[in-house]
């Protein structure tokens, strides 16, 4: 290798280190949508298990250096590292796909922490590996370029990945979903084994030292000796520096280098709280893009994509500042040193955060309307060819295809509301509506019959849109389609009756009975909640859509200055902090700065999980959501005590007295009788109702209360369990009974504790 030349070995690692970071922030660029949408998780829990992985991440690489320098060296740990990581995203992949029914939280967590060991451990190896390769002192000016061209490869990867993933996760649907998270999980983890492959190519030709043990740990060590001895002898002599107590373990370099690192490290104390902010942009932020309007002119941005944004701006900014803004303000005597920059950096990174609180509190304005602790709220849609009119104290008039809506009604726990309905196309009667606390509930009238069902109002957790379907019993029709113009394909097959609430893209459709067109130009937009009633009146179909939820109206560009300013803001913080502090520290103690650094990084996202614990404390008075997902809501201490064994993908809504919790999946750790929720009084399956309201095998959805309040059992294929919907539809009487029976027994609780 010629002394002057740029080793080649180099351009391999840094290739295979491109592929690594394309996986990890490929993956991580989705990771928290994947957490909300797919494995139901909060905002609260999505965010925390974000970070607690991002943690993990900026953690395992002390111990992955500590592995390198002391037992296996550099070459190997990467190469076995490599495997564990591609492992952990094949994990992943696997378990996102909906027929495999593994459990998918305890999976997920599984993986995930595979994929920490994997990336961590390999962080302080490869820079390392890659600086081994050069030959010193006869090539210090190629070494200060590789660490140049690694920054901006790892930023190139990052950008690509941050640009593909979310097209890989939302274009393409795979597995009976709208998205294909299997696909952006196995994607990366392909990428990873294209690394190994690249990697391992050169093993002959690579320079491999041996392991001469690990500054980091004689650093720890030598502290620590300094404080036992401080302690054990007191006072001491006033005039010397606790360090000079190890001298009789450490020469004299060491400890002053181990001093001066430590005035150094002074500096790192502010860097948690500004990765903490940082850091956010992966969550939080990427959740708050899903309250919003990603078109854009002729393009649609995804709420993941939205990423991209910083990694192009730190691109643009870190050789703009360096070669003409810095040496411009230095002429006036403005940013002349570190600390200056540094100071900036954290007052920009506070101002990001101020306008995206600001613009939080416009996002809110649009927030659908959910029903409200002692409210119910009624809706009743005409299914019906002519108008209806219904009386309580008041007249209301509903044209044939529309609704009627009230959201603020006033109940304890269920209220009869007695209404006359009248029209010439129906029989005059006297209706009573049966309303629940804490629940929407609507009705459709359909000539002489009412049908009774649950009314999702809330925004779907994906960003896509929730449209259902409500038709007549005079449409005969069983080729009814929902076409998607956009794609040319069909989205749905119709039914009469009412229809499950179903997730869709975002795009403009078309009704269709065979060939003939019945409805056009519908367009469904990104966070709208829609009901779509069809009717046959005299041969001749009629639509039309209802907007039960505004979609997103907010422009995702509002979004956009918070992303360049916390981007200005790294440049000044994040760059320079690590510039100054490799610059200062002595030489030894280079592979210490490197991982306070990291750790630095990880104590940043242990802020934002204690923040997101308190503020869910606060809101709820208990945390909503665990690492493991487990749904424990507050409630009453007089509350019925209550074990709900729960199938894995069983999904359930659960209500409390004072609110809507959220959806819960139960995972496959919970089957046994321990699951204990001590909620007020029902959980309801969702989707499993019959169009008269009652389950498919003929009961009653109320539960049952035998002292304390009991709830169906959605394990057994004799309770309609949501896998066996054929297999219970024909079991009423006494094999219903039975079932019932069966569930007493089984659900004959203790009280907790």
């Amino acid at each position: 290798m010629a002394k002057e030349g740029f080793p080649r070995m180099v351009i391999i690692i840094m290739l295979a280190e491109f592929c690594e970071r394309f996986s990890f922030s490929g993956m991580r660029a989705f990771l928290t949508l994947y957490l909300r949408s797919k494995l139901g998780y909060s905002d609260e829990g999505a965010t925390e298990i974000y970070h607690v992985f991002s943690t993990f991440v900026y953690f395992f690489p002390i111990l992955g250096g500590i592995v390198a320098d002391n037992y296996l060296g550099k070459f190997r740990t990467i190469l076995y590292l490599m495997f564990v990581y591609a492992a952990g995203n094949m994990l992943v992949a696997v378990t996102a796909i909906p027929q495999l029914e593994l459990p998918k939280r305890l999976c997920t967590i599984i993986g995930l922490l595979m994929i920490t060991v994997g990336t961590g451990g390999i962080k302080p190896c490869v820079t390392a590996f890659g600086g081994d390769q050069f030959i010193l002192p006869q090539q210090e000016k190629q070494l200060a370029l590789y660490f140049s061209i690694l920054y901006f490869n790892l930023c190139i990867g990052s950008l690509i990945a941050k640009t593909v993933s979310p097209i890989l996760r939302s274009e393409v649907h795979c597995f009976g979903d709208k998205d294909c998270y299997s696909l952006a999980f196995g994607a990366p983890g392909f990428v990873v084994l294209m690394s190994i492959v690249i990697f391992v190519s050169a093993k002959n030709r690579y320079v491999m030292k041996k392991p001469e043990g690990n500054m980091v740990i004689d650093f720890v060590k030598c502290i620590s000796l300094g404080i036992k001895n401080t302690i054990m002898k007191g006072k001491g002599d006033k005039q010397s520096h606790w360090l000079d107590s190890t001298e009789h373990k450490y020469d004299k370099k060491f400890i002053r280098d181990v001093k001066k690192t430590l005035s150094i490290l002074m500096l790192f104390t502010v860097l948690p709280v500004f990765w903490a902010l940082l850091d956010q942009l992966g969550s939080r932020w990427t959740l708050q893009a899903t309250k919003m309007d990603g078109r854009l002119g002729f393009i649609t941005i995804k709420p993941d994509q939205l990423q991209v944004f910083g990694p192009i701006c730190i691109l643009i900014f870190i050789p703009l500042f360096t070669k003409y803004l810095y040496p411009c303000l230095e002429k006036r005597n403005i940013l002349t040193n570190p600390l200056h920059k540094l100071t900036l950096g954290g007052v920009l990174a506070g101002i990001a955060f101020i306008a995206s609180a600001l613009v939080e509190i416009y996002i809110k304005t649009t927030y659908p309307d959910l029903p409200q602790a002692g409210y119910s709220q009624l809706r009743v849609y005409n299914g019906n060819p002519c108008s209806i009119s219904i009386q309580d104290n008041m007249l209301y008039t509903i044209p044939s295809l529309s609704f009627y809506s009230n959201k603020n009604i006033r109940v304890k726990e269920t209220e009869n509301v007695s209404m006359r309905l009248e029209g010439r196309c129906i029989e005059a009667r006297d209706e009573v509506f049966t309303l629940e606390n804490n629940k929407a509930i609507s009705f459709f009238v359909n000539g002489n019959e009412t049908m009774r069902f649950g009314e999702n109002v809330d925004k779907s957790k994906s960003g896509l849109p929730l449209v259902r379907f409500l038709v007549t019993n005079r449409v005969r029709s069983s080729n009814l389609t929902l076409f998607n113009e956009n794609r040319n394909e069909i989205e749905s097959h119709i039914y009469p009756g009412i229809s499950a609430q179903m997730e869709v893209f975002v795009s403009r459709y078309s009704l269709r009975v065979g060939d003939k067109i019945v409805m056009v130009d519908i367009e469904l937009d990104q966070g709208g909640v829609y009901t779509i009633a069809i009717d046959n009146s005299g041969g001749i179909y009629q639509a039309r859509l209802i907007v039960i939820t505004e979609p997103n109206s907010i422009t995702m560009a509002l979004l956009l200055p918070q992303f360049l300013i916390i981007s200005i803001a790294e440049v000044l913080f994040a760059v320079t902090g690590n510039e100054f502090a490799f610059k200062e520290a002595p030489s030894s103690m280079k592979a210490v700065m490197t991982a306070v650094w990291l750790l630095t990084e990880a104590a940043g996202n242990v802020i934002i999980i204690i923040v997101t614990r308190v503020f869910v404390s606060f809101q709820q008075g208990a945390p909503q959501s665990t690492v493991l997902g487990r749904l424990s809501p507050a409630a009453p201490s007089d509350s019925p005590d209550v074990i709900c064994p729960s199938r894995l993908g069983a999904t359930y809504v659960a209500f409390t007295e004072a609110l809507v919790v959220s959806l819960a999946i139960a995972p496959l750790t919970t089957l046994s009788d321990d699951l204990l929720l001590p909620l007020t009084y029902q959980l309801e399956p969702i989707g499993l109702a019959r169009s008269d309201g009652k389950r498919l095998d003929g009961m009653t959805l109320i539960p049952w209360r035998l002292g304390r309040s009991l709830l169906w059992d959605a394990t057994c294929v004799d309770t309609l369990a949501a896998s066996h919907i054929q297999a219970t539809s024909s079991m009423v009487g006494a094999a219903a009974t039975s079932a019932e029976q069966a569930k007493r027994r089984k659900c004959n609780v203790r009280k907790p504790g």
